[in-house]
């Protein structure tokens, strides 16, 4: 016909003939798999079965009834057949007839061929897919036999990430918690029917701990194994150790937790998931008797920064440095004095590193976002420096430095405050009082602003505001004012109004901020000429005109330099009833060195 027509004719070995329309074709229609251990887990080490299989010829004439047809599992990536174990089809299929093959398959899972990045669970997608072929020399497959179908490698329990602090310190005992998941169908442990071994196992190759279950064989590890854990449940694991109070401060502890689960075959224990922790060790804080130095650290600062910066103040400027972590409190509250640890640094220099730290699992935090701007407002009005080193957001601290720059929110009339007919007259009161006066209120100033004849009363106000910012930014230069229309002024008349003054952080203050990371030095624990000129600049003005005066004594003309700089700690101090310029501090103190 047009269409064309075939017809396959097969002469059998009696010479008797038959005429098909189209050749067989076998094709899978159905198979169950099933683990060996039937906890429908497909765990590597152990076999998956394929049973109940059904074929069905949906071709125009029947199979074979003289070769042999086998069956047999498609090896992959993880699926190793068995090839000892085929099954061989019903001969002689009947084209539309579906039949069930008899027997079981086997294929065993392997191991894992590579290492999993640390933290990570096992769960493949594998693909089951069964061959058909010739019991020949050839072994020729049969085509379109099984379509594919997909199982999971995985295994039967899984570790939840451990809960742990980032940062400890010296002495102190820490409590490490996770949490093991059975997610099959049977229980595990050594107690368990199965008699399969699971547990977990906490390693700390740097020995900067002491392990609680440790044994004295082997002090790095402590393996704690489970009795029994139920099917479909989970189980909670604490483990207590504390730190080695020789260990070095300001390093990095590293330990590894492992679930330890047995071999479904040789029995040994074998490591299925790792976490690996990560925590920096730090010192305890102490209040030095005379502090000169803050070093305000976190968990994400670089140790090695923070080292540089020890050596630099400690063996280079010969002074105290007191450290503080704000991973060990949360807050800047002194555990000596149970107030902002900065106010026992006013009038010193304060460093806070600028870099971002996890505030206890609540997201990233910034070092100033939990610092009070008010206090340290009024730190900085009293002559403490302040230096952000190493700021990873500096938009974010400007935003902060405007809050602790002005920081008088409460404009109530005090004691001290100047209430006068004019901005003259108070800008005269203002030339008399002290500006490093730490006052709690921040005291606001009032004059009283009349309407102009050819202006609105709020604009005569705005007016005479911006005209008091420049006569005290004239008059007092190096003080910073903030003036704003007084909304508290209430005249039935619309003719007066009025104008607040209020004082904020003298321009002289010392708030400094540097960008730049600190990059390790392969020399040792020294610090960049970039950073150690923000710290020196830290320092009070007075501190660094001694550093000048220790400078003039490199010349061959002036005393040595070993002689004049002995320590900073002197310039700190302060005799009763003395108050002598700063040249006649160092011809005294030059002199007391020589007569030695």
């Amino acid at each position: 016909g047009p269409n064309g027509s075939i017809q396959i004719k097969v002469i059998r070995g009696d010479l008797s003939e038959a005429t098909y329309p189209s050749v067989y074709r076998l094709v899978v229609t159905h198979f169950d798999i099933i683990d060996e251990n039937e906890d429908f887990i497909n765990e590597p080490g152990e076999h998956i079965r394929v049973h109940n299989i059904r074929v069905r010829n949906e071709g125009g004439m029947p199979s074979p009834e003289l070769r042999s047809i086998k069956v047999l599992i498609q090896g992959t990536q993880f699926l190793d057949p068995i090839i000892a174990e085929t099954v061989e089809l019903p001969r002689s299929i009947q084209p539309g007839q579906e039949v069930e093959v008899p027997g079981v398959l086997r294929s065993y899972i392997r191991n894992e061929f590579s290492e999993r990045p640390i933290g990570s669970t096992l769960n493949f997608r594998e693909t089951v897919r069964l061959v058909g072929y010739f019991d020949e020399r050839l072994n020729r497959p049969l085509p379109y036999f099984c379509q594919e179908t997909h199982i999971f490698i995985q295994y039967p329990l899984v570790l939840d990430a451990p809960t742990y602090l980032d940062c400890v310190a010296k002495g102190d005992t820490v409590r490490f918690r996770w949490v093991l998941h059975n997610n099959s169908t049977k229980a595990y442990g050594i107690s368990a029917a199965l008699k399969r071994a699971a547990g977990t196992k906490l390693s700390d190759p740097n020995r900067f701990f002491t392990l609680s279950y440790a044994t004295a064989e082997n002090p790095e590890e402590a393996l704690d194994e489970l009795s029994e854990i139920e099917p479909q449940s989970m189980v909670t694991i604490d483990q207590d150790f504390s730190v080695n109070p020789n260990t070095m401060e300001y390093s990095e502890g590293n330990l590894s937790l492992e679930l330890m689960l047995s071999d479904p075959k040789s029995g040994n224990l074998r490591s299925v998931q790792k976490y690996a922790m990560h925590m920096q060790i730090s010192g305890k804080y102490q209040l030095s008797p005379n502090p000169n130095f803050l070093l305000v650290v976190n968990s994400k600062t670089p140790n090695h920064a923070i080292h540089q910066i020890i050596h630099l103040v400690r063996n280079r400027l010969h002074t105290t440095l007191d450290i503080f972590n704000l991973s060990l409190s949360g807050s800047y509250e002194s555990p000596v004095t149970s107030r902002n640890v900065l106010h026992s640094y006013e009038g010193k220099s304060v460093i806070i590193f600028g870099n971002k730290y996890p505030y206890f699992n609540k997201g990233l935090c910034n070092p100033w976002d939990i610092l009070d701007a008010w206090q340290t407002g009024l730190l900085m009005k009293a002559n403490t420096n302040v230096l952000f080193a190493a700021v990873e957001s500096l938009p974010q601290l400007n935003d902060w430095v405007k809050k602790a720059v002005y920081p008088a929110f409460d404009f109530a009339t005090s004691s001290h405050s100047i209430n006068d007919n004019d901005a003259k007259a108070v800008i005269l009161g203002l030339k008399k009082t002290d500006p490093k006066t730490l006052t709690g209120d921040m005291t606001a100033h009032r004059f009283p602003v009349k309407k102009s004849i050819f202006k609105s009363l709020p604009s005569s106000v705005d007016s005479a505001a911006k005209s008091a910012a420049k006569r005290l930014n004239k008059n007092l230069p190096l003080r910073r004012f903030i003036a704003v229309p007084d909304s508290n002024v209430s005249d039935p008349t619309g003719k007066t109004g009025g104008i607040i003054i209020s004082e904020g952080v003298p321009k002289t203050a010392n708030l400094i901020a540097s960008v730049d990371p600190f990059h390790e030095s392969p020399s040792g624990p020294f610090i960049s000429d970039y950073h150690l000129f923000f710290i020196i600049s830290s320092l009070p003005f007075l501190t660094r005109a001694r550093m000048f005066w220790n400078m003039v004594g490199h010349s061959a003309s002036s005393v040595s330099c070993d002689v004049v700089y002995a320590g900073l700690e002197g310039f700190y101090e302060k005799s009763p009833g003395q108050d002598f310029s700063l040249d006649k501090k160092v011809s005294i103190y030059i002199a007391m060195i020589m007569k030695r």
